[in-house]
């Protein structure tokens, strides 16, 4: 589908022809030769597109000039330019006259401008132009008239322009009938006029100055003239509008809200970090969406179930960015939007000041982890898609009943605060954790150490049993011969081991006979294969082979014949050193009968032998370790220190930026952040450790209360129960069962006391009714409020909004959303925040002047595109009116702030006949005061019985060359009913 959505074009208004004497630089031309004509025409249009103008206006003095202005606009339309009827109104008012730019729509006929402007003037037979020359208007009515009645004829643009040079409006009329006449005429911009522009706001004539657009043409003298004029300082006179529709309308629109529409110096592209589009491929209701958003405000609107808030859960999904409450929910609607295996895809743009914009691509299959990629090469990049908006830079996301939950929920109003500061306080909340981990392994290694060295008294126990049983046994010679005996056990079996191997290779069996048995095969088959072939070589290598054959046989025989005699020999060696150990196993074993009778066991003495060993290893071990228990319990004091510290810099850095934010925000919000002052979360931290020592829940919240975190309590406990009791006002048994309870280290439960602490805490502070009110006091409305006003206080972060009107009464909206919206979209210099809101409020779209809205509906199960577009374009002002509850309303306000931009009201019928000598009513008084007298009531002429006073010059017969009806009477400026319907 089509991405919608505004983009800067630049305009030129104020463009002359060579059908006027001012545009020089001509010599040699022939005015009257089409081929010359159209030569002029191809290199005017070149000039227009080097210039990168894309919308032209040529306005000419007092009329438009054919047959220039049709080929310029032929040849300018091969480059893609549109260029549009206009003229350059010189109306002798005032002391030097008055010049107006007036630009028509694309379809209005060049000859009924003419004909119309001749009708304006007192002598309407007189021509206002003859070939390149002209003359200044001499207006029958006053200039507020003249100036309302071809915006209601025609619809057209109204600029005054060089306001600041002699012909000027101001310098003509004077500041104040200029401030008036611009006032009254609702006038659409000033045309290199910021000096006037001073003077007419000293004047203090009501009018929408704030949204008067200050506009620079390039009025060029010759052809290198269109498009590089330069202001006295050097500045290009160039001017850029923002538009998604090429209608005057939308021209309008933009010049009456300069604020984000209007650009007298080149638009750069945004520096923002900033969603450029989503794709969603699945099965789910997002089915195949493609949508392209638009650097600054862009609003979703439709009707409940339309997928506004499935579009931007998913983006969320896509970003991996936690929601702040219902994540099963979310995840749930996440599933419904993609459909299994549904993948999105987010392409993200970010800027810096030392290198082009980098773009990167962000995929996430459901139930996958999301993938980065570098939108150029492809290269999976080892970025969170958080990162790729640059640091400090993850969007402020806040999704459906989110801003509800996070102003009712101190723990998340921090999370908020964390996400809106940025990566100083993610760096230093690592740092912290990091900090924590190094303590809490410092206390499994000390844990670890004081259940060892909890073992020793037992240890120690054990080996003096075992040495004095040991004792005993070495008093009667017992160990040596044990010994003795132990050594001949260990030779008979390497004696035995040998003659087993002598006896188990003789068997055919042995691998050792397998292997030559199979070396031999081989080699005869080798051998019977070369004895095959007539060669002499062949009979030589098979030669060679049996020589090889005949000596691994022969080989294979003396082994075998070695091994038979020393098999008997080994056997014999095992019978003659059982002979000598016989004697010494009859010692022992009188001395087993009598250490029997003494009640030992000769082989308990050999038990306690083997056992010995090992258990003085563990005492040595434990021994060795005793310096490291020490080291660790040292290092644990530096580690705790480290933790205050760390815990301390977050706190800072939490501290710094909510001054920063109270300075951005009004006085009616304040961030409050209390370092380490989270009690409620410390206490439930403190209650879950505590559990199942007895103590009750009071005395555990007067510790919490009392404790400055958990380091101190395990002080206490150190100290002992008095302790506990003097610091903490409990009582002896609730301090004994607290300590009992901590206080043995082999638990680890001390040191996981010294891990928790209090958290930061963060308070919102309204303003309101003379008192100061928290947020757990305040309505849900004005949470909502507090919220916002935080959010936008950071103001250059990708926003993602889902209705942030909830709660939010109307005028709050109108009064405070709306203006903050426009002062933050990245339009100019210091705005610098794109916004994705999901609306039902129309003031939204239409008063923050969305750059792109999108129509949402739902068909079956699967989500449809309606339109999109700006607000500047008629179909998307149709649906916000239809789509949106007060979207009539809406458009009516911003009319009454920034003009221009109206219902436009049936056109009004012109009759050129009424404008002649004979019809032409007297007047009253002279100069731009005067006014027509009896108007509407003028002499009776020929009209149209179809559209009223007729479009077109009537025939000499009174008929109509429009559509060739017969005429009735009627009166200049009357129209018919069936005109006002069209």
């Amino acid at each position: 589908m089509t991405l919608g959505g505004s983009r800067w074009y630049r305009v030129d208004f104020h463009l002359h022809t060579p059908g006027v004497d001012s545009f020089a630089g001509l010599d040699g031309v022939n005015f009257d030769d089409p081929a010359d004509q159209r030569r002029l025409a191809v290199d005017y249009a070149a000039r227009l597109k080097a210039a990168g103008i894309e919308i032209a206006a040529i306005t000419d003095y007092n009329g438009i000039r054919e047959p220039w202005f049709s080929m310029i606009r032929e040849e300018a339309a091969l480059h893609g330019i549109v260029v549009l009827p206009g003229v350059e109104l010189s109306v002798a008012e005032g002391k030097n006259g008055v010049h107006i730019l007036v630009v028509f729509g694309p379809e209005t006929d060049p000859a009924l401008i003419n004909e119309y402007l001749r009708s304006l003037d007192r002598k309407p037979a007189e021509n206002l132009f003859e070939g390149r020359q002209h003359r200044d208007l001499n207006l029958r009515d006053p200039l507020v008239d003249v100036l309302k009645g071809l915006r209601d004829r025609f619809d057209c643009l109204l600029i005054p322009a060089h306001a600041d040079d002699r012909k000027g409006i101001v310098s003509s009329l004077g500041p104040q009938p200029a401030a008036a006449v611009i006032a009254e005429a609702d006038l659409d911009g000033l045309d290199h006029g910021s000096a006037s522009m001073e003077k007419i706001r000293s004047t203090r004539v009501p009018g929408r100055w704030l949204h008067l657009a200050l506009v620079e043409f390039s009025d060029p003298r010759n052809l290198a003239d269109i498009g590089t004029r330069t202001m006295p300082d050097g500045r290009l006179r160039a001017t850029w509008l923002k538009l998604s529709s090429l209608e005057i309308d939308a021209m309008r629109l933009a010049l009456h809200d300069p604020q984000t529409r209007v650009s007298t110096t080149a638009p750069t592209a945004p520096s923002n970090g900033r969603i450029v589009s989503v794709s969603i491929e699945g099965t789910g209701f997002l089915h195949n969406t493609t949508y392209g958003f638009d650097a600054n405000l862009n609003t979703l609107i439709g009707g409940r179930g339309t997928g506004k808030s499935a579009i931007l859960e998913t983006i969320r999904y896509c970003l991996g960015i936690e929601a702040f409450c219902d994540e099963l929910s979310r995840h749930a609607l996440v599933k419904h939007a993609l459909g299994s295996g549904g993948r999105i895809e987010l392409e993200v743009e970010r800027h810096s000041d030392n290198c082009p914009a980098q773009r990167y691509r962000i995929s996430r299959i459901f139930g996958d982890t999301p993938i980065v990629t570098d939108h150029e090469t492809g290269d999976v990049l080892t970025l969170e898609p958080k990162e790729t908006f640059g640091p400090d830079h993850e969007p402020i996301i806040l999704l459906q009943r989110e801003i509800d939950k996070v102003s009712s929920d101190q723990a998340y109003r921090r999370l908020l605060l964390d996400r809106l500061i940025g990566d100083d306080v993610h760096q230093a909340e690592k740092a912290v954790e990091d900090a924590c981990a190094a303590l809490r392994q410092n206390g499994l290694d000390v844990l670890k150490h004081a259940t060892d060295q909890a073992s020793l008294p037992e240890l120690l126990q054990d080996i003096g049993k075992v040495e004095h049983e040991l004792k005993l046994y070495e008093s009667n010679g017992v160990m040596d011969k044990l010994s003795q005996h132990t050594a001949l056990l260990r030779l008979r079996d390497g004696l035995t081991t040998a003659h087993d191997l002598s006896r188990d290779a003789q068997d055919s069996d042995a691998d050792w006979q397998q292997g030559l048995g199979h070396l031999t095969m081989q080699l005869d088959e080798s051998h019977t294969t070369l004895s095959g072939h007539d060669s002499a070589h062949a009979s030589a290598a098979a030669g060679i082979l049996a020589t090889v054959s005949q000596a691994v046989r022969s080989a294979q025989e003396q082994i075998l014949a070695a091994l038979q005699p020393a098999e008997a020999e080994l056997l014999g060696l095992v019978g003659q050193h059982d002979l000598d150990a016989k004697e010494l196993a009859g010692e022992l074993n009188k001395i087993k009968q009598s250490l029997n009778t003494e009640r030992l066991d000769a082989d308990h003495a050999l038990s306690l032998s083997r056992r010995l060993a090992p258990l003085q290893r563990q005492k040595d071990a434990l021994d060795r370790k005793v310096p490291q228990f020490e080291a660790l319990k040292a290092t644990r004091e530096g580690l705790l220190d480290d933790v205050v510290k760390q815990r301390g810099r977050a706190s800072k850095i939490r501290l710094e930026a909510a001054r920063t934010i109270n300075a951005r925000l009004s006085s009616r919000v304040e961030v409050v952040v209390t370092a380490h002052g989270d009690i409620a979360q410390f206490g439930d931290d403190l209650k879950q450790l505590l559990h199942g020592c007895g103590a009750q829940g009071a005395a555990i919240e007067a510790i919490a209360q009392s404790a400055v975190d958990g380091a101190s309590i395990a002080n206490a406990v150190r100290e002992g129960v008095d302790d506990l009791m003097e610091r903490f006002g409990i009582s002896l048994a609730q301090a004994t069962k607290v300590r009992q309870w901590l206080a043995d280290e082999t638990t680890g439960r001390l040191s996981e006391l010294e891990l928790i602490a209090p958290r930061d805490r963060v308070d919102i502070v309204l303003h309101v009714e003379g008192e100061n009110r928290p947020l757990d006091r305040a309505s849900a409305g004005q949470r909502a409020t507090a919220i916002l006003m935080l959010i936008f206080a950071v103001d250059d972060r990708c926003m993602i909004l889902d209705q942030p009107e909830d709660d939010l009464d109307n005028r709050f909206i109108f009064d405070e959303v709306v203006q903050m919206i426009r002062e933050q979209k990245a339009t100019l210099p210091g705005g610098t925040r794109q916004i994705i809101a999901a609306t039902h409020n129309p003031n939204i779209p239409v008063l923050g002047d969305a750059e792109l809205v999108v129509v949402l509906d739902a068909t079956g199960s699967r989500i449809q595109t309606l339109a999109q577009g700006s607000i500047d374009s008629p179909d998307i002002r149709k649906h916000v009116r239809q789509v949106l509850e007060g979207g009539e309303e809406a458009f009516n306000r911003r009319f009454q702030i920034y003009g221009g931009m109206r219902v436009r009201a049936a056109p009004q019928a012109f009759n050129p006949l009424a404008s002649s000598a004979l019809l032409q009513p007297a007047t009253v008084g002279t100069g731009p005061s005067s006014r027509p007298a009896g108007v509407g009531q003028g002499p009776r002429v020929p009209v149209c019985p179809v559209v009223g006073v007729c479009e077109r010059a009537l025939t000499a017969a009174g008929a109509c060359r429009e559509c060739a009806g017969p005429s009735r009477p009627g009166r200049p400026g009357q129209i018919s009913p069936a005109s006002r319907s069209l």
